[in-house]
């Protein structure tokens, strides 16, 4: 998984032959004397749109990702190894487990710790007759995923290339390893970037290395983006957590918003927003001298609107406007506005305001200021949105990315106000305002067809160029609402088995809640290990 909700630990009930209870229950009833088969003598291969065993038999290699508890080694650098136990190992077998992707992060390879963690998977996994995936994780020099930070630093590629040079070299005879998984998901704002550095990878690797497999992603998370590297035994690989209002229902870590807990799976689920009306509140036209409290005429919401936005533009030359403690009033009850007060900083850049974006054109700009401080302010805070330009015009808005708060849910006939502070003495031949944009919501009803729909562009990618195709990750987080976690995972299982394709469950053990594993710490969610077990026989 690429956000922080991996890094911490996200149905139809009836007739599925399953443990069926929703609890969660402990985990001592794991049985460990299980009589387990070897894994196959031969190193899997590539032939043609198949992965297949040294006999030549295909294998569908389908299972969980054990991620070691990656992002906690900042704090905790034993943590990888606190994940999972060959015990753990073994209870994946009984269940029909025949693959792991094991996560890694570049740093555990600066002491022994990377090595000591696939030494002993290596070992549990040849026990259990159980091929191991490779994932590099957490690439150099980032600290958590999705960071960014390889693509314009030259060392950090070399220094990727030769980490897993060095990994190749110490297992490249080791056949219980299925493949090296290069990258998770690489997301560069240049694709050729990541070609680049995985034909770099690739080529390195065949020097020490003739015989693994490699599992490529896509230069995109959000489409279909493959390309052909310059290797045949290759497996494409990509992750499918559509609709993602329902995988990560209930996330707070991917925005300064958590994704909504509202929909259900099978049902409708809120696909994007977009823009149907204006509601004008006010214009300001002459210099503020002053910092002053303004407070629109009452708004009634037009007919055919579900959600408003709050808005605030400014045109010409403005000189330096500055906006701060908003509030709104709903049929005369006052609406908390999500970081009215501008104090709160965003989750994703420390130095930006929480669910507020700013653009311009010409001169325009917009800043999160803290160097203007209204006097009578009696909440101690000290920050306030400022927009600058004299030619042009700018906009700071309510950011929506999941279409939840800080949007404000409306109706046909409902009465709207809006107050703010405003300081702008160096107004000329300008104005500044506070408005609603109306916004509606595109709606997509998502079954086991639409399922089936998201991933066909994939599927006809991999069939066109005769090619393996492995869904690396897909889950569901426990907040999701009611039984949708569990009918997402079944039939996002039965639609990749009717598709052929080998997959990686999301994930064997998270910590709190919410989680995506079949564990949380200790507490096996048993509803999920029966609907993983049904669909891997």
């Amino acid at each position: 998984m690429q956000l922080n909700l991996r890094a911490q630990a996200l149905a139809f009930s009836v007739g599925l032959g399953v443990v069926m209870t929703t609890g969660l229950s402990d985990a001592s009833s794991v049985p460990l004397n299980l009589n387990i088969s070897k894994a196959s003598t031969g190193f899997l291969k590539v032939s043609g749109s198949q992965i297949q065993d040294a006999q030549g038999k295909a294998i569908h290699l389908r299972g969980v990702n054990i991620h070691t508890y990656y992002y906690q080694y900042q704090w905790d650098k034993t943590a990888p190894l606190k994940n999972a136990t060959e015990a753990d190992i073994k209870y994946l077998k009984s269940l029909g487990v025949n693959s792991i992707r094991l996560g890694l992060h570049w740093q555990y390879f600066q002491s022994g710790l990377g090595y000591q963690l696939i030494d002993n998977y290596v070992k549990w996994c040849e026990n259990a007759g159980i091929y191991l995936i490779l994932d590099m994780h957490v690439v150099p020099p980032e600290t958590a995923v999705g960071q960014g930070k390889i693509w314009n630093n030259t060392v950090a590629k070399q220094k990727f290339v030769n980490l897993w040079k060095a990994i190749a070299t110490r297992y490249a005879d080791k056949k219980i390893i299925a493949g090296y998984d290069l990258f998770n998901e690489p997301s560069p704002a240049d694709a050729q970037k990541w070609w680049n550095l995985a034909d770099s990878a690739i080529s390195t690797i065949r020097t020490v290395d003739k015989n693994h497999m490699f599992f490529i992603e896509p230069a995109s998370t959000k489409e279909s983006s493959f390309q052909l590297v310059n290797d045949t035994n290759v497996v494409y690989s990509f992750h499918d957590y559509q609709p993602y209002l329902i995988s990560y229902a209930g996330y707070a870590g991917a925005s300064d918003s958590p994704v909504p807990t509202d929909y259900n799976y099978p049902g409708v689920v809120l696909k994007d927003v977009y823009i149907s009306n204006w509601g004008k509140g006010f214009n300001v036209i002459k210099p503020l001298t002053n910092w002053e409290h303004l407070e629109s005429h009452e708004l009634t919401v037009p007919a055919n609107v579900e959600f408003a936005a709050l808005s605030i533009a400014a045109v010409r030359n403005v000189g330096n406007v500055w906006i701060d403690d908003i509030t709104v009033t709903q049929n005369g009850s006052s609406f908390n506005v999500v970081n009215g007060s501008m104090e709160k900083a965003s989750i994703n850049n420390n130095q930006q305001p929480a669910n507020w974006v700013f653009a311009g054109n010409g001169d325009f700009s917009g800043s999160w200021d803290n160097t203007v401080n209204r006097p009578d302010d009696v909440s101690g805070g000290h920050s306030s949105l400022k927009i600058t330009g004299s030619n042009g015009g700018g906009t700071w808005s309510q950011t929506n990315q999941f279409y939840t708060a800080p949007l404000i849910k409306v109706k046909e006939g409902d009465k709207l106000s809006l107050q703010a502070w405003f300081y702008a003495p160096e107004l000329k031949n300008a104005e500044f305002g506070l408005s609603l944009a109306y916004l509606n919501g595109n709606y997509e009803l998502y079954t086991k067809d639409q399922l089936t729909t998201d991933i066909q562009p994939y599927v006809t990618w991999a069939r066109n160029n005769n090619v393996p195709l492995y869904v690396g990750e897909f889950g569901a987080l426990s907040t999701a609402k009611g039984s949708s976690r569990y009918n997402l995972v079944r039939d996002k299982i039965s639609v990749m088995n009717e598709a052929g394709l080998s997959w990686s469950l999301w994930a064997y053990r998270d910590l709190g809640k919410p989680y995506f594993g079949l564990y949380s710490d200790q507490q096996l969610d048993k509803r999920l290990a029966g609907i993983l077990k049904n669909g891997l026989q």
